[in-house]
Formats: structure tokens, sequence, C-alpha cells
């Protein structure tokens, strides 16, 4: 077997050409949830586990703003792995933590979202409880809107019955849908129905026995009423016909790597696949009907660097130069997201480099695994990629970033004192164990809580390259070996340009000294935090499990060690200032309405000390599902730029919109210049 040359480069380089590190403060300090004897993933894999709360539950005016956490947990040395929820109040507070089942049965993977009207959320887990012994999805939500406080949730019902569900769909009793993801958005119906989607992959293995998990995708419609009658919702089913044929091996075995989201009438699958391919699969009826697939080979070949012996960086047993290139890898545990004011879909992931020829080795110590931010462009139909760490000299042009040439003017950048090639190294994991690797990813991408704030975005994963440098024995990173990182990047701009990553660590950050913290998932929405008139910041939720030890200790022999659950909050300055930019005086805008909370009606008073009488002015009003609900035109009053308007609760069809928050934009010749939110309580 052919290998690649045994080198390993000691080099790390931290380049920032485009833009700095947000400044950040810690809202909420790491808060124990509860103690667990399960040291693996406690949330899901591709969505959401850790979701915010409207501030009001309607219809009966109830304050909410909470956020609800749903996670397994191994309670006690010797008791069964349960689903629980936690709740954290506005402010902070965890004040509930129990099992959502009553059930005393091994379950698992809980996903949740939350119903924009009631602030209800509905949860779904994967749990043995028929006599078959097969894991079967379960479902469950919480009546937060009866009393506005957790706890009520209704006895756990099926959604997913295997195989009874799944074999008049794909003909084959053995199937096992499992790992559920919950999502709530608009229905077909119109009117108050909402629409809740659960869809589960498949953990049988195909006949060539690849895990090829395709998917069935379960939906019911619902109404307040239902909620309140604790229905178990009617629920229709549907597989995914292409997810199927890569399953059957038509035309051949194909294993998807994929996340689903939702928007409207959209529903969305994301990811890439084994055949080496980028590809989304779009639905634009509620999931009813077609999938229109859309793919595209993800294969970038590099130019194999020389070092100054004339040997090759990457050469086989007998000394002859590899064919090399980038692709995506060891991505799997991704969710998806709306972008770009919802006109292309995303996902956070990493591509590495590897040798263009099956039977050469690639040695992963050589740590060259790198976070992407990959979109689908919903009109276009097109795929596209940012470099967002390492960066190259332009992290956006669709070519990957080359770690030895970061200037990319086609030569190497450096070289060490033997005169080997030199490259930026990362490796974007929780853990360091190769063997390991593919269960030890966790990216997560998560967007602002209204359009009106559209062009935010966070992006979180995790980061061992010091800690596996700490194990390689490379001098100065000694204190490194048991500390692995939370990585956290934003944009300000829709993704045109991404900030250099925030490392939250037990070595440099006060609030996390003694953790280790591991499987760290953020809130499904950033919240907006008003310090001031015109200055906004971000509010991160986080989630994560602060190992006893580092390592992957779920493994047989399983010690069951565990560690503490935790929660916090972070505030986040997206006004970063890029490295290439000036900061350039901004002229004051203040912008408020009164009264707020108001009902039927509220005036927004807007003035602006530097406004000119030709600009063009107005109003925008949004609901909380980022919503445009109401365009009104401005008028200056020629006084210091002031002007106001009164809004009085009706939409663009003059039609009175129900009680909840709402977000006013004042956008100035187009451009947005400031927000700010309200609350309408009937």
């Amino acid at each position: 077997m052919k290998k690649s040359i045994i080198f390993l480069v000691l080099f790390v380089i931290t380049f920032s050409l485009f833009s700095q590190v947000p400044n950040y403060e810690f809202i909420v300090e790491p808060t124990e949830v509860m103690e667990t004897k399960l040291d693996y993933m406690p949330g899901n894999f591709n969505s959401f586990n850790i979701r915010v709360q409207p501030e009001v539950s309607t219809p009966y005016g109830l304050p909410a703003g909470g956020v609800y956490i749903v996670f397994q947990a191994v309670e006690t040395l010797g008791a069964t792995r349960r689903v629980y929820y936690a709740y954290i109040d506005a402010d902070g507070n965890v004040t509930a933590t129990d099992p959502i089942s009553t059930n005393d049965v091994r379950q698992g993977f809980p996903s949740l979202d939350i119903d924009l009207v009631t602030c209800d959320p509905i949860a779904a887990w994967h749990a043995a409880v028929e006599p078959d012994n097969s894991y079967d999805v379960l479902s469950s939500y919480d009546l937060f809107h009866m009393m506005g406080s957790p706890g009520l949730w209704i006895d756990e019902f099926m959604v997913i019955d295997n195989p009874e569900v799944g074999l008049p769909l794909t003909g084959n009793e053995d199937d096992e849908f499992i790992w559920p993801n919950v999502f709530i958005d608009s229905s077909p119906l119109g009117g108050d129905y909402r629409r809740v989607y659960v869809y589960a992959s498949n953990y049988t293995p195909a006949v060539s026995g690849e895990f090829i998990e395709n998917v069935i995708l379960a939906f019911a419609d619902f109404q307040t009423s239902d909620l309140d009658a604790q229905s178990t919702l009617d629920w229709s089913y549907r597989t995914i016909e292409l997810f199927d044929n890569w399953h059957a091996g038509i035309p051949e075995y194909i294993k998807p790597y994929k996340a689903m989201t939702v928007q409207e009438n959209k529903v969305i699958f994301m990811g890439y696949n084994s055949n080496n391919e980028i590809f989304a699969l779009k639905n634009e009826n509620y999931g009813q009907g077609e999938f229109t697939y859309y793919s595209q080979p993800w294969l970038f070949p590099l130019d194999n660097p020389q070092n100054l012996d004339g040997s090759y960086l990457y050469e086989d047993d007998s000394g002859n130069p590899l064919n090399i290139r980038q692709q995506i890898l060891h991505s799997r545990n991704m969710n998806a997201v709306f972008t770009d004011g919802d006109s292309e879909v995303s996902f956070l992931g990493a591509m590495g480099i590897t040798i263009d020829d099956e039977s050469a080795y690639f040695d992963p110590d050589w740590n060259q695994i790198y976070p992407k931010i990959f979109s689908f462009d919903l009109s276009a139909n097109e795929f596209s990629f940012y470099d967002l760490y390492i960066k190259g000299a332009n992290p956006s042009d669709n070519i990957p970033m080359c770690p030895w040439d970061l200037n990319e003017d086609g030569l190497v950048d450096s070289f060490d004192a033997n005169g080997m090639v030199t490259w930026a190294e990362s490796y974007p994991y929780i853990h360091f164990d190769e063997d390991l690797i593919d269960i030890y990813t966790n990216f997560k991408i998560t967007k602002p809580i209204s359009s009106a704030w559209e062009s935010w975005y966070i992006v979180v994963w995790q980061d061992c390259l010091k800690a596996k440098l700490a194990s390689q024995g490379v001098p100065g990173y000694e204190e490194w070996l048991d500390v692995p990182e939370i990585a956290i990047c934003v944009t300000n701009n829709g993704g045109d340009s991404w900030s250099d990553p925030i490392f939250l660590n037990s070595n440099e950050t006060p609030e996390l000294a003694g953790m280790i913290p591991s499987f760290v998932y953020p809130g499904d929405i950033i919240e907006i935090i008003i310090h001031s008139p015109g200055i906004y910041h971000g509010k991160l939720h986080l989630f994560f499990l602060d190992e006893y030890h580092y390592g992957p200790t779920y493994v047989s022999p399983w010690p069951l060690d565990g560690g503490e659950l935790k929660y916090a909050a972070l505030d986040i300055d997206f006004y970063f200032v890029s490295a290439e930019e000036e900061e350039v005086p901004q002229p004051q805008i203040t912008m408020y309405n009164y009264p707020n909370p108001f009902n039927p009606e509220t005036t927004i008073q807007f003035s602006n000390e530097q406004n000119q009488q030709n600009e063009q002015l107005q109003i925008e009003i949004y609901n909380v599902k980022g919503q445009k609900i109401k365009t009104i035109p401005l008028i200056l009053s020629g006084v210091e730029g002031q002007s106001s308007i009164i809004w009085d609760g009706r939409d663009e069809n003059n039609q009175p919109v129900s009680s909840g928050i709402y977000f006013y934009q004042l956008r100035i010749d187009g451009n947005s210049k400031a927000i700010n939110k309200m609350i309408l309580m009937k």
C-alpha cells in the first residue's frame, strides 16, 4: 500500500486578512442544568435542541421569552438513558429540569421547535416502547400557553411507528427510522393553522451493508384548539424517492449527509454525499409533492507543493508525487438554515486535503481540515462556499484556501529550517482521536430573530487543534492537552465576510476555568439586545457538556463518568470593524415608540441629526417570523429631521394583527438604519 510521506509540520498560523474578533461578554456564565453519566452528544445531530420563545404567549397574552432545551442524559450510574427538558427563564435562570416522558425506557437524540403563536415547544425523540424492541419516534408538547410556565407536558404519543409506518412506503419491514428532527412553520391551510414536521433517518443498513439513511418525513397541521385538546394530531407520511433509491442501490449506493430546514412553503434538504457531490433537494409545497434535486461535483484539485530539496510534500513510498485535492470531510453533524434574506440555505462544515487515489493512505495527523460555510442559492439553484477559517486572500471566490499559499500568489508562503513546506493547520473537531472523528463532529449555524436583522448570522463549532498538537508532543502546547475550544464566528453583512473566531477555552476564558466543554449547541435564533438607540448586539444561547474527563469514554468499556450539562449566554457585538476598513462616524439616529407595550395603537418617533430632505424614508414592521406585515412612508417635519407615525396594529390588508412581539425598522434610501421592538398586548 502506498502512503504519504511521514512528515509532521509543526507550524500553526492564525491568519487574519479581512476581519477581527468581535467583542463579547457573558450575560449568563456557565450554569449547571444537571449532572449526567453520559459523555456523548446530549442533543441531536442535524437540527436544534435549544429553542427561544417569543416574548408573549397567546391567546392569553402571558409573558414568555424563555429558552427550552431538550437533551438525553443518564442521571445516575445504572440508570436508563432518558430524554429531559430544561427551561431557562428570560433572566437566564434554570427554573425546571425534568424528564419529558414518565416512561422509564431507553430514549435518545431529541429535537424540538417552538410554536410561535402559543410559545409551546413540540419535542420528538426515539425510544423502544413496544414488544418488538424496535425504536419508534415519540412526541409530546408542553402546554406553556395555559399558565405561562413550563411543565405541563402531555402524555407521549407515537409519531413514527416502526416498521408499520415505513413498510407501505419502502416495502422493507426491517427499516427503522429514528434520530428525529422537528420544525414548525406555516401551514397550507392558512388562518390559524401551523404545520409541524418531523423527519427521521433510517437506522437499518442497506443490502450492501452501508448505512444510507433514507428518511421518513411526517407532518401534521394544527391550531391552538388542538393543543388545548391535547390532540396527538393527524399525521401524514412520505419518503424522499431519491434517498430511497440510494438506499436500494439505484443506480448505486450513495450515502447522504444531510440536514433539513423549513421556511413558509419551502422544505429544503441540503448536504453532501459519498459520491463527492454537494446537493440540495427543494420542495415548495409544504413538503408535499415533488422534491427537485440539484447537485454539483465537489472535488478541487491542488498542486502538490515542492520542498526546497525538490521533493514533494505528498509522495508515495517510491518518492513519486501524489495527486491531491480538497473535498468535504467529516461534516455529518450539521444543521441548515435559510440565510441572506431567506434567498439561500446554508450549512457549516469542513473541507480537507485528501489524495486522489483510494489505494493511497492519508494521514489525518497532518491537521489540514478547515471550516467552510456552504450555501445554495434558491433562485439561481447554484452552490457556493466561504473559507471561514483559515481564510485565504479571497475567501468567497469558490476556490478553497490553499493552506501553504494564503496570499494566493501561486508560491509556497514559507519553509521550515529543514526546507520543508509549512502550512496553516486546523482541526475543527471536539476530540483528536482520528478513529472516532465522524462521531465527534458538531457544526451548527444560527440565524437572527427576525428578517429585520437579516444580515446577522453566527456559526459555532469546536476546535481541538491545540489539544491535538499537545497530544503529539509539540513544544509549547503542553498546557492544552485536555483543552478543547468553542469557536464562534459572526457576520454582519449576510455572509459576504465573516469575523475571525472567538475562541473560548479553559486556559484563556475565566468563565470556563476548569471546564472541558464538549458538544456545544447554539440556540436557534440570535436575540437582539438594545443597549441604546442605534447600538444593538446579539444574544447567543449555548448549551454544552462539561466533561469530567476529556475523551471518547462513551465507547466500550463505558466508564460512565460523564459530566455536567450547562447553559450560558453571550452578548456579542456585531459591529466589529474589518481590518481593511476605517471607522467612519455615523449620524446619531434616535427611534422609539410609545406606549410600549401598547393596545390598540402606538406612536413611532424618529429623528436623525443629518437627515436630508430628499431622502426616502420608511418604517417597515415585521412579525417574529420575519415576515414584513406593513410598510409606512415617513415625511420629515423639518425640525431636526424629526418625524413620527402612528401604527394602529393592522397589516397591509387593514386586518388587525394578533398580540405578540413586533419589530419596526427604519430604512433610509433602502438601507436599514435602525431597528427596535414593540409588544402589542390585547
